[in-house]
């Protein structure tokens, strides 16, 4: 035995496992093969059907007309937009093909706005969580295996690029624009170019807001300096407010996120239905703060698909190393990985067993994962992320913060309090609007209530810290650091003057010895070198620097491959509650 492998009920709402044997670790997992050339789906917990209902699931996003997308084509050829060979391209996953809930096949994670159509246009379309938190890896053999609740690898930037350069084309080239229009049967011929001019226009502005000095390559988001743009600067209309988005991180990966006290990579959000409020209105969602009278305030959010989604999340299981794809275990040394990650990792990271909050800190008794919360000044990784939002100020616009809250002498407050004012309100306003109330209200808000409380719990706030989550499943999730700055866990439990400086991101070829993808550009075929992007840790936001544990020693390699075999097997919390 690796560990006890025992149950914690924590106030009836969550169960965890301890390390099972890990003969039972191994042999457990279920393996069963894919249909050829398609994914091979592990056991996480979830029915072909619910990874249907997550993959598309719309959250209110809107990003354009859906007609107008189906219709687009690639912006230098005839071949369409949502050619599954060009998503794959930009880092986003193909459909199998078209399904009860995707009868177009449309990508993972690109789904129709379910509500009626107010207009010629049609529905739109936008994004879901699984665009951004689902991933594929590829084993020696060539077998995809599918990761849900995964890094994604797609680009957004290279997203916005295009999509803006296939609406410039097409407004300039006559052949191309006739067979655009020519798909768009449901429309005035007449009112096609307007409406096409009009979409350029907004989709121009978008890529124009997400342009950065740095690129964020693939599998990257700077998901807070969108989400505080698309807020501070648009909804409420203070253009000043806008700042560059050159915090970049990695997508995190999903699975138990519903259970621990801090999610974001800087902890900041409390509760999960204001978090994944916030997340829509990042990407491509609409906030309406109707003129400033608050009480009328609104989003195309879907409030009641965003807890539907949270649920499902909650039911998701760490992928199981699949041994007959990535290669069998080393159990003696997986055994002794234990031992020295008890002794170096789970200080911070946790591991069997998990530990729980405080019951008295949380109404019902419920606990969380207790997650830990550290410094940057003590984990020392780059901190542009966490102190781009602690040191944004904003011009409040409608609203009115407490008089304790930060200031400056021009008034302006802490950005990050106007988002969590802006998201306050709308969520309260949409759960009034949908007649929710009492308990029912604080589910939707996932429990997240101090006893006698009747405001959600705060985040993280000061300070300035990086999440230090557990890591059941993270062989699967690189490159790694909240930055996506080490391309393999050996790479991350070496010395920082070993870890390379450069190397390229975008390919599915997985490294079972190392645990990450292959990254340097020779070991990457030429055929798939478009979809790489290169990642050059001395420019700024991209230090791989930090994380250098144990403080005042080093890992011997050998240290580095235990620790290695037994991430493997290591097994996460039990999420059945």
């Amino acid at each position: 035995m690796l560990g006890r492998k025992g149950l914690i009920l924590g106030a009836g709402v969550i169960v965890f496992l301890g390390l099972a044997a890990l003969t039972d670790v191994i042999m457990s997992r279920n393996e069963a093969p894919a249909e050829p050339g398609k994914a091979q789906a592990l056991d996480q917990g979830w029915s072909k059907e619910l990874r249907e209902k997550f993959y598309f699931t719309s959250q209110g996003s809107q990003l354009m007309p859906y007609a107008m997308l189906r219709a687009l084509e690639q912006p230098l050829s005839d071949k369409p937009f949502l050619d599954p060979a060009h998503v794959a391209e930009m880092g986003f996953l193909p459909a199998d093909g078209p399904s009860a809930l995707n009868p177009d096949g449309l990508p993972i994670g690109f789904v129709k706005d379910p509500r009626p159509a107010t207009g010629a246009l049609g529905p739109m379309v936008g994004l879901t969580c699984a665009a951004c938190h689902t991933a594929d890896i590829e084993a020696k053999n060539g077998a995809l295996i599918r990761i849900d609740g995964g890094a994604s690898q797609g680009d957004y930037q290279l997203l916005m690029a295009r999509l803006s350069k296939a609406l410039d084309i097409t407004l300039a080239d006559p052949a191309k624009f006739q067979r655009f229009a020519a798909r768009l049967v449901a429309m005035d011929p007449k009112t096609v170019r307007p409406a096409l001019e009009a979409l350029a226009t907004e989709i121009r502005r978008l890529e124009a807001a997400s342009w950065t000095p740095v690129p964020y390559g693939r599998g990257r988001l700077d998901a807070f300096g969108h989400i505080l743009n698309a807020v501070a600067a648009t909804a409420i209309n203070e253009p000043a407010n806008y700042r560059i988005p050159d915090a970049p991180v990695s997508y995190p990966f999903l699975w138990t996120t519903p259970w621990q006290r801090y999610v974001q990579w800087n902890g900041v959000a409390g509760n999960p239905l204001g978090r994944n409020l916030g997340e829509v209105l990042g990407v491509f969602g609409h906030a309406d703060f109707a003129n400033g009278n608050l009480a009328a305030a609104s989003s195309t959010a879907l409030g009641e698909n965003l807890v539907a989604l949270e649920a499902w999340v909650s039911g998701l299981k760490p992928p199981p190393w699949p041994e007959k794809l990535l290669g069998k275990v080393d159990a003696a040394k997986a055994k002794r990985g234990a031992e020295l990650f008890k002794a170096n990792c789970a200080g911070c990271h946790g591991g069997p067993d998990y530990r729980l909050t405080p019951a008295a800190e949380t109404e019902g008794g419920r606990q969380w994962l207790a997650v830990s919360m550290v410094d940057v000044n003590t984990v020392k990784t780059d901190p542009k992320m966490a102190m781009n939002f602690i040191i944004r100020y904003a011009k409040p616009g409608p609203f009115t913060l407490p008089p304790t809250a930060p200031r400056l002498p021009d008034g302006q407050v802490l950005a990050g309090s106007l988002l969590l004012a802006a998201v306050s309100t709308i969520t309260e306003n949409d759960l009034r609007a949908r007649g929710i109330t009492g308990d029912a209200r604080k589910a939707a808000y996932g429990w997240r209530f101090a006893p006698g409380s009747n405001t959600p719990q705060s985040g993280w706030l000061l300070p300035p810290s990086y999440k230090a989550g557990p890591l059941a499943g993270v062989w699967a999730t690189g490159p790694f650091l909240h930055n996506g700055s080490v391309p393999t866990i050996y790479d991350l439990l070496s010395p920082e003057e070993e870890r390379p400086a450069v190397f390229y991101v975008g390919s599915k070829r997985f490294d079972a010895e190392k645990l990450g993808f292959v990254s340097s550009y020779d070991s990457i075929p030429e055929a798939e070198r478009v979809r790489v992007s290169r990642f050059d840790t001395s420019l700024p936001g991209n230090s791989n620097r930090g994380h250098a544990f144990p403080t005042g020693a080093k890992l011997p390699p050998e240290d580095r491959t235990a620790i290695i075999e037994y991430l493997k097997v290591l097994e996460g919390p039990d999420v059945r509650h």
